[in-house]
């Protein structure tokens, strides 16, 4: 209400905004969703190909959901393994560069070798642009008994949290997932590429022992008919 009669003011649809004295309520959005490996195999295994595919590489890369379906192949260097983003296809309108980790390589080769010479999305469905995975992610979380989880957490909670477990300075975990806030990171400005080449091969190793821990544990379920692959984001 306040907000509204601000906005009326300024068009001068109003004389006064009688809210301006009401003070406003403390708001504690803060979340704190990080899910297991083993919570992740069950989720990947109750997608659809298609939507399995963006959410392992949310899961590996931090990129946020738009950056991912709007991704094109002429923004992807499987040779030299990274992913370019321009300025006007970022949130924070700064070109950034994402390095593939090792589990999404083969992902990435796999849908470059079957995608159509007409069709540059990299993510699609019936050879179409994937638009949304919303239904089938929510769908996905309940069937998995994931609760109250959601497609950005993967990328804000869980994988910066297991880069930051890996070893990766916070000031290069920022750099390359496009974070601009955090007044104590402004002042490492010097990240390189080395940086954040480091960040990756990092990460893969904690992946990697954290996938190898799962497997010596054993699987809590059976794999799904039709889901070969997926529940080892590794193969």
């Amino acid at each position: 209400m306040k907000r509204i009669y601000s906005l009326a003011l300024r068009e001068e649809l109003v004389e006064k905004n009688p809210c301006f004295k009401v003070a406003m309520l403390a708001e504690n959005n803060k979340r704190d969703k990080v899910i297991s490996q083993e919570a992740f195999n069950r989720l990947l295994s109750h997608l659809p190909n298609y939507a399995a595919n963006i959410v392992q590489t949310a899961y590996h890369t931090r990129m946020r959901s738009g950056e991912i379906l709007n991704l094109t192949w002429d923004r992807v260097n499987l040779k030299e393994g990274y992913i370019d983003l321009r300025e006007e296809e970022t949130k924070t309108n700064e070109p950034r560069r994402i390095y593939i980790p090792n589990p999404l390589r083969d992902l990435f080769s796999r849908l470059c070798k079957v995608h159509q010479i007409s069709q540059n999305f990299v993510f699609t469905n019936r050879e179409m642009p994937v638009r949304s995975i919303h239904g089938a992610f929510k769908t996905a979380c309940k069937k998995s008994g994931i609760q109250d989880f959601r497609f950005h957490d993967l990328r804000r909670d869980t994988c910066n949290t297991n880069v930051r477990k890996a070893g990766a300075h916070r000031s290069v975990i920022m750099k390359i997932t496009g974070h601009k806030t955090g007044v104590m990171f402004e002042r490492y400005n010097t990240v390189d590429a080395e940086d954040a080449r480091l960040a990756t091969r990092l990460y893969e190793d904690y992946l990697g022992l954290q996938i190898t821990s799962s497997l010596l544990q054993g699987p809590s379920e059976p794999k799904k008919t039709g889901q070969a692959g997926l529940l080892n984001p590794l193969i």
